[in-house]
């Protein structure tokens, strides 16, 4: 694989990759598929009409269903990508896996926008994956580039291209299908760590909440957690904001990096007004009122694996008499006893640590909502 520098040298190191192959070569070496000429092309393009933020928010980050996302790069103007198309159309097996079991986005890729797509693919997952489209000669294309996540980077499982037999395309997907971890389960502790502690007051777009249903297994995961199955609950709100994530993923592998290990996360609740509850997930957990609730242990947002605890600064909506925890993923990383002088972290530590299992982090980065739980 080519080393990838800037998207100024991938551009240059690839001026021939969208060229049209000869056509009279693939006519020749397809001359035996008897392909009906009376019917309408079937295109695995027109499965994928979304943005590639919509797409990786659908699959890697699905917060109910989490799955691979295939990358289809391929030219329109090729008569490989119609072989390739009515190859996959032939297979019922194959068209199921990739529509049930992966998320799909697709670009139809010419001279003139391929410098724009390796941006679209360096800016949201990397230049590792838009190393792979570089270095991979514009013969085998059209390309299938399956991507996962593999402790909070996304990493290409596999790559079909349009020279592979339909067993061997459906082979690798399946092979893909079946070692992708989804990334959100309760509880998942898989750590991270941080060389500078941001004090910046981050602010985010508006979270979205998606009611749980009650009969669901993910209702009764966040119960057990939350009080062990009682029935205190009202409602449990799945929280989905794709920014908050990602920035919250790239912090966690900063950490992970500099600590060498992914134990360095914690599920933990944070419990405030009701109404303070719908302000952090509209626009994130505010520097501006650290201290509000005290600072026993330091200035900075504070976390408990007790409920109870968190249940003490819950207070009632007066109308309806419910309380509401933000049940949150936060990155501890390396930890050290605190006390009410601290601003910050000491040198070489994530978080602060006080009594009843309370946790304390001093960047808004390093916490992620995960659900919003109202309950009396």
């Amino acid at each position: 694989m080519e080393t990838l520098q800037t998207t100024e040298t991938l551009i240059t190191t690839k001026t021939e990759s969208c060229t049209s192959i000869d056509e009279s070569e693939v006519l020749e070496q397809d001359l035996s598929c008897e392909r009906p000429i009376d019917q309408s092309p079937w295109s695995l393009a027109s499965f994928c009409q979304q943005s590639f933020e919509q797409a990786l928010s659908n699959s890697l980050y699905g917060a109910t269903i989490s799955r691979p996302l295939a990358l289809y790069i391929y030219d329109n103007a090729n008569i490989k990508t119609e072989l390739f198309n009515w190859t996959i159309s032939k297979s019922e097996e194959m068209r199921a896996c990739l529509m049930e079991q992966f998320g799909l986005w697709s670009w139809n890729l010419t001279e003139e926008n391929y410098f724009e797509l390796l941006s679209i693919i360096i800016e949201h997952v990397g230049e590792e994956v838009a190393a792979v489209i570089d270095s991979s000669p514009k013969e085998i294309y059209p390309l299938l580039i399956c991507l996962i996540i593999l402790r909070g980077e996304v990493k290409v499982d596999c790559v079909i291209h349009g020279d592979m037999s339909i067993d061997e395309m459906f082979v690798l997907l399946t092979q893909t299908s079946g070692v992708f971890c989804p990334r959100f389960g309760l509880p998942d502790t898989t750590g991270l760590p941080l060389t500078h502690i941001s004090k910046e007051n981050w602010s985010v777009p508006p979270s979205t909440l998606t009611e749980v249903l009650k009969e669901s297994d993910e209702f009764q995961r966040v119960a057990d957690d939350f009080d062990g199955g009682a029935s205190s609950i009202v409602h449990v709100h799945r929280i989905d904001n794709i920014v908050w994530l990602i920035e919250y993923l790239n912090q966690k592998q900063l950490v992970d990096n500099r600590l060498g290990h992914d134990n360095t996360e914690k599920l933990l609740f944070h419990g405030c007004p009701y109404a303070a509850a719908e302000q952090i997930l509209r626009h994130g957990f505010d520097h501006g009122r650290i201290g509000a609730n005290g600072s026993s242990y330091g200035r900075g947002f504070y976390f408990s694996s007790s409920r109870s605890l968190s249940d003490q600064y819950a207070l009632r909506n007066p109308l309806t008499n419910e309380k509401r925890i933000l049940m949150c993923r936060v990155l501890t990383g390396q930890s050290c006893k605190g006390n009410w002088k601290e601003s910050m972290c000491p040198p070489g530590y994530d978080s602060v640590a006080g009594r009843s299992n309370i946790h304390v982090v001093f960047s808004n980065r390093h916490i992620l909502p995960e659900y919003l739980i109202t309950y009396k």
